[in-house]
């Protein structure tokens, strides 16, 4: 499956580019994995050496500054939150995208492991220049996280605004986009859309989120829905038996707009689904997620 970005020009119009879904599971959650590892990786540099000193040492304690017990204690909290953040990240992603690809396993996990047993050393005391190490590091690591969860949050947004949301959930495809012979005349004709078979009342949604500019009656589509998603595209919903939105409505991707009917130019119950872009009709497979 795959993403069809939309990207408008001065002088060229409208452009369209296939991203490949994979791309872009694979960036994001390579990000979010990153950043957990940065997060987990400076706490255990900070805070494992001591804990070893203090098993090893147990008057240790004692020696260290009150100074360094609040910027230590200050660091772990900065990064209890920062491993919080990129969690939640992680699921807004794997929501936003379906599924997530299972990590393959890393070499180093399998590799041998070794030396003589020797007793630790105890940790020295935090410096100022360590503590101002730190809290650049992690700074650094909350900026990335900022920029990641925004980069995230764009995109959701984009794909609201691209017909890839099946109008019928389940139903099956009839008749494809392209010529056909005329289901009523027989004649080799063009089929601006696809056709979804399915029983008269079933809830037609919308394929994404955008205004509606027509919801009337017309003699060859029927009772029928047309809504702009931006950018020269237009998505039509015909055939219905009963109209749920009005003109002018804004509604989001997945909203029920109609109710599959037969009413105008069709043999039977069923979806006219249609995607236009720049006014001209292109096949909706383009976009639609899982035909």
């Amino acid at each position: 499956m795959s993403f069809v970005m939309i990207a408008s020009g001065s002088t060229r119009g409208t452009g369209m580019h296939t991203v490949s879904m994979r791309c872009v599971i694979a960036v994001a959650v390579a990000a979010v994995g990153l950043l957990l590892a940065t997060g987990t990786g400076l706490g255990y540099w900070l805070f494992a050496p001591a804990q070893a000193a203090s098993t090893a040492l147990p008057s240790a304690a004692a020696t260290v500054s009150p100074f360094a017990v609040e910027q230590m204690g200050m660091l772990s909290g900065r990064l209890f939150k920062l491993e919080s953040q990129a969690g939640q990240l992680s699921e807004s992603l794997r929501h936003m995208l379906g599924r997530v690809p299972k990590a393959s396993a890393s070499p180093a996990s399998a590799a041998g492991r070794g030396g003589p047993m020797l007793p630790p050393r105890p940790a020295g005391e935090m410096t100022a220049v360590d503590v101002a190490e730190m809290n650049l590091r992690l700074h650094e690591i909350e900026e990335q996280i900022a920029q990641v969860t925004h980069a995230a949050t764009l995109q959701h947004l984009e794909l609201q605004h691209l017909p890839t949301h099946l109008p019928l959930e389940g139903a099956e495809l009839s008749s494809s986009f392209g010529n056909r012979e005329d289901p009523i005349t027989g004649r080799r004709a063009f089929h601006a859309g696809v056709d979804f078979a399915a029983p008269q009342g079933t809830p037609i949604r919308a394929a994404a989120a955008g205004t509606v500019i027509f919801a009337d009656f017309n003699a060859a589509y029927g009772w029928s829905v047309e809504i702009a998603h931006g950018n020269g595209l237009v998505t039509r919903y015909a055939h219905a038996s009963r109209l749920l939105v009005a003109r002018g409505a804004a509604v989001r991707q997945g909203d029920t707009i109609a109710q599959v009917g037969a009413s105008g130019r069709a043999t039977g119950p069923h979806l006219h689904f249609e995607v236009l872009k720049g006014g001209d009709a292109t096949d909706p497979r383009r976009y639609l997620a899982g035909l």
